[in-house]
Formats: structure tokens, sequence, C-alpha cells
């Protein structure tokens, strides 16, 4: 047994080197049996992918209906949006995307773009936290995870990883680095790569989108008006990174090119594809969850106006020092402030899009 384990290690050290100085050679695997006929049919549900997320459905279905007597229970879309996130996961990774993702960039986008985005944004916009908590057993609650929580080493490391800046960093870079060509090429064609590539940008993503759609409206929590720059910069990226691969004139992931990319598409037309994939629908999606913030903000300050309250929690007081207890102008202004907000946001993306896009065409 001791050999056998030795033997994979050297194995998979061998070939995760060979990925990446001679990506040609290295061993190919998963859809390198497939063609473009059968490639459709090709689900695989694995038990350590399927496993997790059935697992994750049924305590949250446990906590949702635990906590279905309580007075402010979750809704139903909120219900629908966990779900809909946890198959987003489950199609990147057990359907025929998977296997397609390792013989066409363009598939390997969009498998990014369901494990990466969209994913963590449904899962983490349904704030599930709470019916999570109630869906765990309580030897599991009070035994295991009161006590990492409490622990010093693990409670630093997960507020510093939560800080808005570390995690868009973090968010970032799982995209920018997996898209090096070496680093790339290695993924291809190492399962072990491959899977680090996967595990690292679902991590970031569910980082990221936990700091955007906190639940908690407190004032050590990251302003709207934060989370909207932090995703502005993201939504940049993307433009960014997208159009360089959609604009580029050379081919750089020739690990697809091992076992032939499917349907005979040209190595330089999917690439371009991909890079549009980077471009298009991950930018519309950093604009939906910029919107979403934009509307939450708007709803947390009316709350906090019909309270009498400012962002610390503090009564707000008039000129003659009394203390204000409902909506007044301030709302109005407020109102006004979000409307022109929102009809700013689509125009400036629209301009980031094509002054990245003219900048990227004259570079190249």
């Amino acid at each position: 047994m001791t050999q056998k384990i030795k033997s994979l290690a050297i194995r998979a050290f061998v070939s995760g080197w060979l990925a990446v100085v001679l990506p040609r050679v290295a061993w190919a695997h998963g859809g390198r049996a497939l063609d473009g006929s059968a490639v459709w049919a090709a689900w695989n549900p694995t038990l350590e992918v399927s496993g997790p997320l059935v697992l994750l459905g049924a305590i949250y279905l446990r906590g949702a209906v635990r906590r279905s007597g309580v007075r402010r229970t979750a809704s139903i879309a909120r219900h629908i949006v966990f779900a809909t996130g946890l198959l987003a996961i489950f199609l990147s990774l057990q359907s025929p995307i998977d296997p397609m993702g390792e013989r066409l960039f363009v598939a390997h986008q969009v498998q990014h773009l369901f494990l990466r985005m969209l994913g963590p944004m449904l899962i983490m916009l349904s704030r599930p936290a709470a019916i999570m908590a109630a869906g765990l057993p309580r030897i599991i609650r009070t035994g295991i995870l009161s006590p990492l929580a409490s622990s010093g080493l693990v409670g630093r490391t997960y507020r510093r990883l939560r800080q808005p800046w570390i995690a868009t960093v973090l968010f970032v870079l799982s995209l920018y680095v997996w898209q090096v060509p070496s680093i790339h090429n290695a993924a291809i064609v190492n399962d072990v790569i491959h899977w680090a590539m996967h595990l690292t940008m679902l991590a970031a993503g569910l980082l990221f989108f936990a700091v955007i759609f906190t639940e908690r409206d407190r004032p050590d929590e990251p302003s709207h008006f934060l989370r909207i720059i932090i995703l502005f910069m993201t939504i940049i990226s993307n433009i960014l990174l997208g159009a360089l691969t959609t604009f580029k004139t050379t081919v750089l992931y020739t690990a697809y090119d091992i076992e032939g990319r499917l349907y005979g598409i040209a190595p330089l037309a999917d690439e371009t594809g991909g890079g549009i994939v980077l471009w298009v629908p991950a930018s519309m999606m950093g604009i939906v969850a910029l919107l979403i913030v934009v509307y939450d903000w708007n709803r947390i300050e009316e709350k906090r106006i019909g309270r009498g309250l400012d962002r610390s929690g503090a009564l707000l007081q008039t000129s003659d020092g009394t203390f204000r207890t409902r909506s007044g102008p301030d709302a109005n202004v407020r109102n006004q402030r979000t409307g022109l907000l929102l009809a700013l946001i689509v125009p400036t993306i629209i301009a980031l899009i094509i002054g990245v896009a003219s900048t990227v065409v004259v570079m190249v």
C-alpha cells in the first residue's frame, strides 16, 4: 500500500511539472474518451461532490422546517435561491459541463462561471446561516462549531479573510491565477491541480459573496458604499481579462489540443468564445449583485430612518435637540440619491466595457 501511494504521489508530481513545461505530452484525464455525440450524456455524479451537496441540502431543509414556526421565517424565494445555488455547483462539477470543460476552453469558462460566481452568489444571497445552524444536530453546534468559532486562531483567521479588501483580492486572484496559461494547462492535465483550481474558486466565491450579502447590519460590517466599490473593481477585472482573452491573436491554452477540441472547433475561436464568457456574463452577474446591494442599501436606510436611528444605532437629533422617530424629508432625499446611483451604474459599466475593449484592441 505504501509503495502504491508513493507511486501515485510521484506520478502526480511529475505530471504536474510536465504540464507546466510540456503541456502537450502530459497525461490527459476526464473527457479524453468522449466525442461530441456522447458528451451530453456524460453525467457522472460522484460521492465526493454530490454527497456534500446533498448533505448541505438536507441540513438546510431540516433547519427550514425547524424554523418554520419562528416569527421571522425565511421566504419561499430564499429557499429557492439557496437550492438554485446548490444546483449551479452540482451542474458545474457533475454534469456534462465538467468533461466538456476538459476539451473546450469556452465550456471550462462556463463551468468556472457557475462554480465561482453563480453558485456562491445565490447561496450567499439566500443568507442561509441561521437556517443551516438550526439544521445541524446540537452536538455538532455545541461540540464542534462553537469551540472552533471561539478559538483564537480560527476566529482571527476567518475575520481576517472576511475583511472586504482581502476577500476581494482572493476572489480576483482565484480567476487571474488560474488563467495563467502554464497553470491553466497544468490543471487540465492533472487531477490534483484541477481539483485545487475548483476548490479555491468555490471557496473564494463563497467568501467574497458572504461579504457582499452579509445579513448583519452593524457598524463593523462593510458599508453598502464599500460593497459597491469592490463590486465595481471585480467587474472591471472581469472586463479586462475577458477583453484580453477575446482579442488575443495566439493560442495560449494548448492542453485542450492534447486529445483535440470537441466538435472540431478551431483553438483560437474556442479561446475567443471563452474570453467572451469571462467578459460579458461574468460582468453582468457583477452588475446584478451591485443592483441588489443598492436596493438593500435603500431598504436598510428606510428602516433606520423609520426608527429614527443613524448607522451606529444612535437616535437622530434635529436642530432643536429633539429626536426624530419617523421618516420625513430625509427619506425622499435618500430615495433620490438611490435613484441617481442606479441611473449612473449602467452607463458607467457600458463606458467601462467600451473603454477597456478599446484599450485592449490598441494594445494587441
